[in-house]
């Protein structure tokens, strides 16, 4: 399913409008499925099926990443690089457990993020690239996104590294501006809460502010919004 242009929808008001129905994006989209199945991380099917649309309707050369995790939004979106025959997605992720915890507020998100196994679902990510030959569309970058180097001319923003207050905001600072104009920013977990905080609310009003909102999802467990870049 394609998506009709953001200049002809209305800010949140609209999902989803389906202009054309295509079998091999629908076989592409039943295959990428199939394959997050096994992926560590949180990208809904709904999500993917989005992402992957984008890369298949905008063609991009350049899609960051900050924040792989297991790979279930970055593998989607290679899959859909690779359809394309062009592009690569890069993704930043340190893999460290004391840099995940930074600025956390919530002592049960402190606890959970030490104790998860980073080196293990690294590894697991990069024998899956492996065995689903997505290498020559994937460059993985093991920093943070503070000290990552810039990528200019970014066709695709997805951010969805440290949700801490301080972290986020920096996201946006650093990686938006290297967005072309007219390139999609995608930031996730918007309602991202500890001790009752939400700490995401200066990185959404930035946005909001520098980049025109197009759509916004929200459910108990997933929320995420998205941006063009003006």
């Amino acid at each position: 399913m394609y998506y009709m242009d953001y200049e002809n929808v209305h800010p949140l008001s609209h999902y989803e409008y389906v202009i054309q129905v295509d079998s091999d994006t629908a076989i592409l989209k039943l295959k990428v499925f199939e394959e997050m199945k096994s992926l560590e991380g949180w990208c809904s099917e709904k999500k993917a099926s989005i992402l992957i649309d984008y890369i298949l309707s905008k063609k991009p050369d350049r899609v960051l990443e900050i924040g792989v995790f297991g790979g279930k939004s970055l593998v989607p979106m290679a899959f859909a690089l690779q359809a394309n025959g062009k592009g690569k997605i890069f993704g930043i992720d340190s893999w460290d457990p004391v840099v995940s915890v930074q600025g956390m507020l919530e002592e049960s998100h402190k606890i959970w993020w030490s104790q998860l196994d980073h080196q293990k679902i690294k590894w697991g990510l990069f024998r899956k690239i492996e065995q689903l030959k997505l290498r020559d569309y994937i460059e993985i970058w093991q920093t943070t996104s503070e000290n990552a180097p810039l990528i200019s001319e970014i066709d695709i923003l997805h951010i969805d590294g440290n949700h801490s207050e301080e972290r986020a905001y920096s996201d946006v600072l650093k990686w938006v501006p290297m967005v072309k104009k007219g390139g999609i920013i995608l930031l996730n977990d918007m309602n991202w809460s500890e001790n009752g905080y939400l700490t995401m609310v200066s990185a959404i009003e930035w946005l909001d502010e520098t980049c025109h909102k197009i759509f916004e999802f929200n459910e108990l467990y997933e929320s995420w919004g998205i941006w063009v870049k003006l």
